[in-house]
């Protein structure tokens, strides 16, 4: 009988460890609260919290989910994080002021923009220590993209209202795109052919043609009842099976829904008070969006377009991300 009490108790054990290493969940950094919230992907509530340190914002998972990575902007680096555990594994050197940051697609390296240096740091993610600091990457840079190949970063100068184009073998500046006013983040669409840039206070996105390095359309946005100067262009998610992509509107409290090869609006979806980071599950039914004048996340619904909850997470909810 005790024998077999030993092996039912150990089924039960191993069933939930097996639950917990296959779960998949959302991560929301806090960039007032110092937190990072960890919300399961189902249910939506919260499981844990993690404490950060001084104002985390971007966070990008390496190429197997295995590991989330957090940038904490006062405290000067990037905090790695075990994605089953959900336990701090490290903490890597950044430079000054890290903001927006990304992760080549082999996981070789991690750019990071330092906004009060105006530099872009590249890391060895293999041993964690910086490589390089490349100079006068425009005024106040942010957002920071791979390439698709990995032959090139993009990175937008909010400063110099344009988008700087770095070699990554020679580490060096190869080109600068004119954009839009204060260009905030960016992203690859339609197979690496494009890059899209959100130019916060023009209203606008810009897309420049890859192979041209080149501007070459701009999508204005309007909203009836809402003024001009209210909608601020952040943030991206890329539905790639629906072909659409979806941009956060800042202070509009909207999302719009673009169509990815027509340029066209589609849709202005309402969510929270100045709507900011975005992700989109594996499957593409649900879109999050983080806002960050109302403390919590919208959950939409890709099927229907519209918002079905507002769930509060900390203050001021800058990016999330969510395991696939």
């Amino acid at each position: 009988m005790h024998n077999l009490y030993m092996v039912i108790v150990i089924c039960i054990n191993l069933f939930f460890v097996s639950l917990f290493s296959q779960a998949n969940y959302i991560f929301v950094s806090n960039e007032n609260s110092d937190t990072l919230v960890v919300l399961d992907k189902v249910s939506k509530k919260i499981i844990k919290t993690i404490d950060t340190g001084g104002r985390p914002r971007d966070i990008k998972f390496n190429n197997d989910f295995s590991k989330l990575y957090v940038v904490v902007s006062e405290e000067n680096h990037i905090l790695e994080i075990d994605t089953k555990k959900l336990k701090i594994l490290d903490k890597i050197e950044t430079g000054d002021d890290p903001e927006i940051f990304d992760i080549d697609h082999e996981n070789k390296y991690i750019a990071v923009s330092n906004e009060d240096d105006n530099q872009l740091t590249i890391i060895d993610l293999k041993n964690k220590k910086i490589i390089t600091s490349i100079n006068d990457v425009g005024v106040e840079p942010e957002g920071v993209n791979f390439s698709p190949d990995g032959k090139f970063i993009y990175v937008t100068s909010e400063g110099t209202s344009s988008v700087l184009i770095i070699d990554v073998v020679n580490k060096k500046i190869v080109n600068e795109v004119l954009v839009g006013n204060r260009p905030r983040r960016g992203l690859f669409v339609n197979s690496g052919k494009e890059y899209w840039v959100s130019n916060e206070l023009s209203g606008t996105v810009g897309i420049i043609d890859t192979e041209k390095q080149e501007l070459i359309k701009t999508i204005k946005f309007s909203i009836k009842g809402i003024r001009e100067q209210q909608i601020t262009p952040v943030d991206f998610a890329y539905a790639k099976k629906k072909n659409i992509v979806f941009v956060t509107l800042g202070s509009a409290n909207h999302v719009a829904v673009v169509d990815a090869h027509t340029y066209e609006v589609r849709k202005y979806i309402l969510v929270g008070d100045r709507v900011w980071g975005a992700d989109i599950t594996g499957n593409e039914k649900e879109l999050v969006v983080t806002n960050g004048n109302s403390d919590d996340i919208s959950i939409i619904d890709l099927e229907r377009l519209i918002s079905t909850s507002a769930i509060p997470v900390g203050k001021t909810p800058h990016s999330v991300r969510i395991k696939k």
